[in-house]
């Protein structure tokens, strides 16, 4: 993922989406492993909806 500024980067950061940490802590998804299919999906769609939130005008 891009650095700083990048939408994508900043809407990890937003959703704590942005390290298997934060998956582990806020979404329960836990560290250690692959994600599965299922548990990608969920984090493209988490950062995807934030990101139509904000060009919404939140």
């Amino acid at each position: 993922t891009p650095y700083r500024g990048h939408p994508v980067f900043v809407a990890q950061h937003a959703t704590a989406t942005c390290c298997r940490g934060c998956l582990q802590k806020w979404h329960g998804i836990p560290k250690g492993r692959e994600l599965s299919r299922a548990e990608l999906a969920y984090v493209v769609d988490v950062i995807c909806r934030w990101i139509e939130r904000e060009v919404a005008g939140g």
